[in-house]
């Protein structure tokens, strides 16, 4: 019963929140959802905690505390307004377009792809730029709601997507897809805790998801990068990269865990340029390849910076101007 509540009461609040942030104008909607991101990292303790512990773990002493804590609110702005744009794909004003002609003709290929992108920027309106845009068959691996109310919404509103939605778990529908000549497209940035692959992630040893890497190896598919910046609220820029370089990994010892390193390599700049712009706020490293769990404690950042496999970053020309603003 008290399970049933809560989830109601879940339903109805994102109902009223969306009814707040729903604007004919999707820039309006992100400069409403932006104010309230300057709330909700009061509400979200627990993803501020991992947003601050997470920049300190990439960029160490390179960021003061009070830089810290200025990109730390811009990440979370950046988040809420990508939730936004994710159920307001169609108000997306495209500022350009850089590299279609690589997912263009890896499609004429004849096979399928895997898209493989990350949390930065407006990350889902990519979707709505190779489907409903480009008007390519696309499907999207995703993690459900636990509410299924909440489930039930997100669903509804994302049917504006011509895209097939796969439960990330779903093994069979994913493989039908992809013989079926769609594009697939694959959140690589998480924690993956259960069936995960060690490859470092920004320097740190990190349990990544297999199934970019593992797919593109056994079914010898194209695995092209995405990633979607933001020009000024509800103005994005896609860029797609060049296909990830494989051959030389097939059949190889570990080679699903080198395929996602070499991924992890190829977005690691990008994240640093528009930092900004990425999703600080996820336990990225929670779960360690040991088996044990971290948690986002001041205390425990000397202990768990030792782990880094590389200096920290630097922080790019670009954010330190935009800190300095």
């Amino acid at each position: 019963m008290a399970e049933r509540f809560s989830h109601r009461l879940e339903w109805w609040l994102l109902r009223a929140l969306a009814l707040w942030l729903d604007r004919p104008e999707t820039g309006e909607s992100c400069r409403r959802a932006m104010r309230l991101a300057n709330l909700g990292r009061f509400a979200l303790r627990r993803e501020w905690a991992w947003c601050q512990t997470n920049l300190w773990l990439t960029y160490g002493p390179g960021l003061s505390p009070k830089e810290r804590r200025h990109l730390g609110i811009l990440a979370f702005r950046n988040i809420f307004m990508s939730y936004v744009e994710g159920l307001q794909p169609e108000g997306i004003q495209w500022s350009g377009v850089d590299g279609s002609h690589h997912l263009l003709e890896a499609f004429r290929g004849g096979s399928g792809i895997i898209l493989a992108s990350i949390h930065l920027g407006g990350w889902e309106s990519g979707l709505f730029h190779g489907a409903g845009l480009l008007n390519l068959p696309m499907a999207c691996l995703y993690r459900p709601a636990n509410n299924p109310l909440s489930e039930q919404f997100f669903q509804k509103r994302r049917s504006i997507y011509p895209v097939e939605w796969i439960p990330r778990d779903d093994v069979r529908t994913t493989i039908r897809a992809l013989k079926q000549g769609k594009i697939l497209v694959v959140m690589t940035d998480i924690n993956f805790r259960n069936g995960g692959v060690e490859a470092p992630f920004l320097g740190l040893p990190a349990l990544c998801p297999p199934g970019a890497g593992r797919l593109a190896l056994q079914m010898d598919l194209p695995l092209i990068p995405v990633l979607v910046f933001r020009e000024a609220p509800g103005r994005n820029r896609i860029q797609y990269l060049p296909p990830v370089a494989l051959d030389d990994l097939r059949g190889g010892k570990d080679a699903v865990a080198r395929a996602t390193d070499r991924l992890n390599r190829i977005f690691a700049p990008w994240i640093h340029d528009y930092a900004e712009q990425y999703n600080w706020l996820h336990a990225r490293w929670r779960g360690r390849p040991d088996g044990t769990l971290w948690r986002p404690r001041i205390e425990s950042w000397p202990e768990m910076v030792r782990e880094r496999v590389e200096p920290f970053a630097t922080v790019s020309e670009r954010i330190r101007a935009l800190l300095r603003q």
